[in-house]
């Protein structure tokens, strides 16, 4: 099985479509949290991981840069 981080975006719409892959949100595992990341690793136990997260606010990001 295929973890991956961010499961909105269109890159972990299409992996889905494989059928074994599972696709985390922010609810789940907060990339701002590294410890919910690592949690959910442990917890899935997956094959591989893919980080298909991104911050897409792009106007946002320049006075956000941390977050970004």
């Amino acid at each position: 099985m295929i973890l991956v981080f961010g499961d909105t975006g269109q890159v972990a719409r299409e992996l889905q479509q494989l059928g074994t892959v599972m696709a985390l949100g922010r609810e789940e595992a907060n990339l701002s949290d590294p410890q919910a990341c690592a949690d959910a690793i442990r917890h899935h136990s997956p094959d591989a991981v893919i980080n298909a997260a991104a911050y897409t606010a792009v106007d946002k990001a320049e006075t956000d840069k941390e977050k970004a």
